[in-house]
């Protein structure tokens, strides 16, 4: 979290902040005023992510053994960061947020994994000031859908030649837009890592069952709680409650049925899981804090005349679906804005 230089964005009445990680991101402004605007309120809603998709979860993006895009080497050193990738996405964390300058205000950069192997990462991020965004080219992209509920696709394939067009306008600074149409339900967009465990397996568990892995890191004797002490009884009963309540307001549905059901059915975890089935549905809410639109900075250095479409190494833009409509394609809209 850092506030910005005064001195160096003073004549920019707006910013664009970028990040080029898959697992560190920004807050949009909107959201981060709802949440008052305190580390309070940012710390509380990536603990609620975090109890959602707990460290060490049995995810398929961190088995090793079945990533054969990685040599035996990178299989050594790869980190075990599902979590931090679901929670990325869950929080609608963003690689590129516009906001309203204001130096008195804070700006969020949320890193969830920043630490591998003991080992501190660097985490770089771009800011550009700007007065004005002047659209200069516009058009509807059809995203060809696989015949399932629930997916996760890569609009790069769907994507024109976003280079060749920066070109065309002559863009020295500004932004991609890629926006759901309007009538479009049941998806969201996000820029993250297209890797084929984590979107084909670990993401779609999570849509068929958004409770799956806070349900599948408790402790075995949940599931026979007349083994439990008392005291560790209680304690259980209440970390389990606290996950699935924050998990719940993670996901923008109301809990206060399900925090009524926690505390009449006490250990009861058969009769409770099926209460959560029916109110964690998927398919009845959107679950997820995934945005319709996502933003992709246009940068250039000073003395180049022409910007580039800044991507990190392993971000993709991604469509993900819960719910397949009628049709085999879902449009988005592309605008190209030029910044002034």
């Amino acid at each position: 979290m850092e506030n910005v230089d005064s001195g160096i964005f003073s004549k920019f009445d707006r910013i664009a902040f970028c990040s080029v990680h898959t697992t560190a991101g920004f807050l949009e402004q909107p959201l981060a005023l709802k949440l008052g605007n305190t580390r309070e309120g940012i710390e509380s809603l990536v603990r609620s992510a975090r109890r959602l998709f707990p460290e060490g979860a049995p995810y398929w993006h961190d088995r090793m053994e079945l990533r054969s895009e990685l040599t035996a080497e990178q299989r050594k050193h790869e980190p075990l960061n599902a979590d931090s990738h679901l929670a990325f996405i869950c929080l609608g964390l963003c690689n590129c947020v516009l906001y309203k300058f204001a130096p008195d205000q804070p700006v969020y950069f949320i890193d969830l994994d920043g630490e591998s192997n003991e080992t501190f990462r660097s985490r770089k991020s771009i800011a550009v000031g700007y007065n004005n965004a002047t659209c200069v080219h516009e058009e509807t992209l059809k995203v060809d859908l696989p015949k399932k509920n629930q997916c996760a696709v890569d609009l790069n394939n769907s994507l024109p030649d976003l280079q060749a067009l920066v070109a065309k306008y002559q863009i020295h600074r500004g932004l991609v837009t890629l926006e759901l149409a309007p009538g479009e339900k049941h998806a969201g967009v996000t820029v993250n890592e297209f890797e084929s465990l984590l979107v084909e397996r670990d993401i779609t568990d999570v849509l068929m069952n958004p409770l799956r892995y806070t349900l599948s890191n408790a402790p075995r004797f949940a599931r026979n709680p007349l083994r439990v002490p008392g005291k560790a009884k209680n304690m259980l009963q209440y970390e389990i409650h606290l996950a699935i309540r924050d998990g719940l307001r993670v996901a923008n549905r109301s809990v206060s049925i399900l925090e009524y059901m926690v505390e009449r059915l006490g250990m009861h975890l058969p009769l409770l899981e099926h209460v959560i089935d029916r109110i964690a549905s998927p398919l009845e809410a959107r679950w997820m804090n995934l945005g319709s639109s996502i933003q992709m900075l246009i940068n250039a250095k000073d003395e180049d005349p022409l910007g580039r479409v800044v991507i990190g190494t392993y971000q993709s833009p991604i469509l993900i679906q819960w719910r397949r409509p009628e049709s085999d394609v879902r449009e988005m809209h592309l605008r190209l804005l030029r910044f002034t």
